[in-house]
């Protein structure tokens, strides 16, 4: 029993130990943590550093903001202090859909797709800019009827989930992103 499911496991294993070999690092897991950028960053001093390097810019209205600080803390990390040496810009972007209706046509459940631009710019004279991306999400929240603040409260917890899913996948890709730039072979 024990040679057959060695027989069944092995073809899963090889792609596993080919990818160590070729020097891959996972972002999550025993080296990251988790998502957020010290986490990520947690065993890479040099891209925790970088990392702290960035300086999220003003993104407008009241999720914008509460996006920069999420950003700001997930980049900065237990780092602060740390010079800049890189810009990132975000823009949000939310798109809503009704899902459901009553019998008299007032909406029941609301569907909200949030996207998030970014572009990661380097502070230097002429500015390079290192990557960009966007990471997208989808949420929902209930309207219960003529039940105000609870409609209220549930698009607040709902944005706040938006805010927090976009803030964490922004900030993994800006750390791929600088640990591409940091890997990458000097040019003379």
């Amino acid at each position: 029993m024990s040679s057959r499911r060695a027989l069944l496991t092995a073809p899963l294993l090889a792609p596993l130990v080919a990818l160590g070999a070729c020097g891959f690092r996972p972002l999550y897991g025993p080296n990251g943590e988790g998502g957020t950028g010290a986490a990520i960053a947690a065993n890479e001093p040099s891209l925790a550093e970088a990392l702290a390097a960035v300086r999220v810019g003003l993104i407008p209205e009241r999720n914008g903001q509460l996006m920069r600080r999420a950003l700001q803390r997930q980049l900065e990390g237990s780092r602060p202090g740390i010079q800049a040496r890189y810009d990132l810009e975000v823009r949000l972007i939310y798109a809503t859909e009704v899902l459901g209706y009553q019998t008299d046509g007032l909406a029941t459940r609301v569907r909200v797709v949030a996207t998030a631009s970014w572009v990661l710019a380097t502070q230097s004279v002429p500015r390079e800019v290192v990557d960009r991306g966007s990471a997208r999400t989808v949420d929902a929240y209930n309207l219960p009827n003529l039940q105000f603040f609870a409609s209220d409260a549930s698009r607040e917890d709902m944005e706040r989930r938006l805010v927090a899913e976009l803030s964490e996948r922004v900030t993994v890709g800006v750390a791929v992103a600088l640990r591409r730039r940091m890997s990458a072979p000097a040019a003379t």
